[in-house]
């Protein structure tokens, strides 16, 4: 009879055998034919053809073919970067092709690789040993190579970046002031201060690429690619954004994107940090107030522009009021402006933007409520209104007259909630008065008393203060909606 495992035997060993070999020519291409070896060996060869004097023959002579890497305890890392980057720090490599070339810069002068490794600029994976895993962009590794272009962002892990030449970070510089003049911080957060709207700033730069939505981007799916394309379309990158497209050239996203990687509160020791970072550490906790308008371009334009008009809001489909228009500025009073700019209106996409929340210093929201009121013209005496008003026919006039912009119970229309809490306590009932009678000019809200078709009697107008002045008031709230539902036939209009 035929041994029914023979078979099973030569499968056995031709398995065995294929194994070997595998292994056999792994070890040889790890040991003797590594990507490595092959650039130290290239490198060698330059080392000769530039041993022209004592020092090049001496330099030549003390070169080993070998595994570099320097080790950084202090920083946790271990790079091998100089494994292949070995003329780093040779002036006679300015023009050899990489991995040969010289360092650009005088970086070096200052930053020592033995001191300051590779990775803690340029990221990337420093203790792999071939190129596409030291650039890890399609490995396992959260933090991949940095492109040159935007190594410059990680000057802010010692430095100060308003301390810097601006030549040696360009883009940063740009990404700086274009954060400013495009008023991100209406919506963000950064250092403790800012709008509520869009998530905080503060360690953007720390994220990985796990963190981000890379559904509806091309590769490579790197956290940089990711900032540039959302800045040029939010929306495109994240479905349903809220953030206004900010409109910037490929240049500019390209130096919000540094800006944004900048953002890394990475602890490294004290002694890693130029005087300048410790001198920016303390003035972080003792800041100095902004001027009003300085303030105001920083956080404010990017939903109420220059506040000379309003403007109708695509993005949340209301009206944005004019804050430095000639009708509310000769109106509201400067308690009625501080108390929306510190408490916001809640409910609404205006934030409070007190200490205790936007970060805003109480010298900086006078510094801005001044800067608001300048130019106010000259507000005439205006004619007390001493008659006694009616809430049930001002909540008649209001859902005939007022409800289509204000929204029921002066909440949730396309136009400011004259219902929110914030306006109730700090509008006077002259500034109420005065914006029916007069209107605000450049917007939706007619005057009701114009001289050429008055729309409200003085009693009228009485009689709507009456109700608004009820919206402050829960419980009248509540009964006030149910006296409109009683109004309201069924399937009809009030």
């Amino acid at each position: 009879m035929k041994d029914p495992s023979r078979i099973y035997r030569w499968l056995l060993l031709v398995a065995s055998v294929v194994t070997i070999v595998y292994l056999v020519g792994a070890a040889v291409r790890e040991n003797y034919l590594a990507q490595w070896r092959t650039v130290q060996h290239e490198y060698r060869n330059i080392l000769r053809e530039k041993a022209t004097d004592d020092r090049g023959r001496e330099l030549l002579a003390k070169f080993r073919v070998e595994m570099k890497q320097t080790t950084i305890p202090a920083l946790g890392t271990v790079d091998r970067c100089v494994t292949c980057h070995n003329g780093i720090d040779d002036p006679r490599m300015t023009d050899m092709p990489q991995p040969h070339r010289t360092h650009p810069g005088h970086i070096l002068d200052k930053h020592p690789v033995d001191r300051f490794g590779c990775t803690v600029c340029h990221h990337g994976q420093g203790a792999a040993m071939s190129f596409n895993e030291a650039k890890a962009e399609d490995v396992f590794w959260d933090y991949p190579l940095l492109p040159p272009e935007l190594t410059e962002s990680t000057c802010v892990t010692c430095h100060d970046a308003e301390r810097l030449p601006p030549d040696q970070i360009p883009l940063l510089t740009v990404g700086m002031r274009l954060y400013r003049e495009k008023s991100c911080g209406s919506c963000h957060k950064l250092g403790g201060r800012g709008g509520s709207l869009g998530p905080a700033l503060d360690n953007e730069g720390a994220k990985t690429k796990h963190q981000l939505i890379m559904t509806n981007l091309k590769p490579p799916h790197t956290t940089w690619s990711w900032q540039n394309a959302h800045f040029r379309d939010p929306g495109g990158v994240v479905p349903d954004s809220l953030m206004r497209n900010p409109t910037v050239t490929r240049q500019e996203a390209l130096a919000l994107t540094a800006y944004m990687l900048s953002q890394w509160k990475r602890d490294v020791p004290e002694s890693y940090l130029a005087p300048d970072k410790i001198e920016q550490k303390y003035r972080a906790l003792h800041p100095a107030p902004l001027a009003g308008e300085e303030v105001y371009r920083g956080y404010c334009t990017a939903c109420h522009g220059n506040g000379t008009y309003t403007r109708w809001d695509k993005k949340f489909n209301r009206f944005i009021p004019a804050i430095r228009g000639v009708s509310l500025i000769s109106t509201a009073t400067r308690e009625y402006l501080r108390a929306n700019i510190e408490q916001g209106r809640p409910g609404t996409q205006m934030p409070a933007w007190g200490s205790h929340a936007g970060g805003l210093l109480p010298e900086e929201i006078t510094g801005v409520v001044e800067y608001l009121r300048s130019g106010a013209p000259a507000v005439p005496a205006m004619t007390a209104l001493t008659l006694h008003g009616d809430d049930s026919n001002g909540l008649s006039l209001f859902l005939k007259n007022c409800a289509g912009c204000h929204g029921m119970n002066g909440r949730g229309g396309m136009a400011p909630e004259i219902g929110n809490p914030v306006f109730q306590q700090a509008a006077t009932d002259e500034f109420i008065i005065r914006t029916i009678r007069n209107g605000r000019i450049g917007t939706a809200m007619p005057a009701f008393q114009r001289n050429d078709a008055p729309a409200f009697s003085d009693q009228d107008i009485a009689d709507v203060l009456a109700y608004l002045r009820t919206l402050g008031e829960p419980k009248a709230q509540k009964a006030m909606a149910q006296r409109v539902t009683s109004r309201t036939p069924p399937g009809g209009k009030p």
